[in-house]
């Protein structure tokens, strides 16, 4: 654990994706970037990228304050690129920003897991109908190799990854890319919870064997079975976090 100033609480993963780009958090390109427009973009997206994975594993927690000051001096960034990766994550849903109190990581409610629940629902079982009359065979070959993939998987981390990997490669067909980026941003803001729950209940299971009756409703060209069933696995999902937050909030 690296303790930076109060406020900010930030693991060596958060390195680690710097390094994976070749980059420290005080050295080579973050540290020269010049605070101009199209420069400050791109060290805001590596600070984003970074936040966003942190908040997604629970490193930075539901709740905690997160100080722009703090943030900055981590990374050897201004305080201009910090504001940029704060307003896109308040944006996405993964930190909340309050008057005079600056901000934090964001805390998703039952009633807000409902919402995102039935918003995803509608969402995905547009894009796969859109996407299924647009299948190749190799589009629907991939999905089959990645569920082949998740029956094998054991880390949370890699069950989640392979999940929304499957369920992308059915959406990517359809070509709608405003669609399947809100799609995206929707899934993410539920794997930072899903990454518990699936832990402590057994519908992991059941939810590859809805994966796999899935894709066999695609091969068969079935829209309306597809569109279905893909509806009533979010929906079961979205139950199993919606109970969640609900147990939580009530202890």
């Amino acid at each position: 654990m690296i303790h930076s100033r109060p406020g900010v609480r930030i693991e060596f993963g958060l390195v680690a994706h710097l390094s994976r780009m070749g980059m420290t958090p005080r050295q080579s390109s973050l540290a020269a970037l010049p605070d101009e427009p199209g420069e400050a973009r791109s060290a805001s997206v590596v600070v984003t990228d970074a936040l966003r994975e942190a908040i997604i594993r629970g490193t930075l927690r539901g709740g905690e304050r997160v100080r722009q000051d703090a943030v900055a001096s981590r990374f050897g960034v201004s305080q201009m690129i910090v504001r940029e990766a704060f307003k896109q994550l308040v944006g996405e849903g993964f930190l909340k920003a309050e008057p005079r109190r600056g901000v934090s990581v964001a805390v998703l409610t039952a009633d807000e897991a409902w919402e995102m629940t039935q918003l995803r629902s509608l969402l995905e079982a547009q894009a796969l109908e859109w996407a299924i009359p647009r299948m190749t065979k190799a589009d629907l070959e991939a999905a089959a190799r990645t569920l082949a993939e998740l029956d094998k998987a054991r880390s949370t981390d890699r069950i989640i990854a392979l999940n929304a990997r499957f369920h992308e490669s059915l959406y990517a067909p359809a070509g709608r890319q405003r669609t399947l980026a809100i799609i995206a941003n929707l899934r993410l803001n539920f794997e930072r919870y899903l990454r518990f729950t699936w832990e402590e209940t057994r519908h992991l299971d059941q939810s590859q064997q809805e994966h796999k009756d899935l894709l066999a409703l695609c091969l068969a060209g079935d829209t309306e079975g597809a569109c279905g069933l893909l509806k009533r696995h979010i929906l079961a999902t979205g139950m199993v976090l919606v109970d969640h937050l609900k147990a939580g909030a009530t202890e």
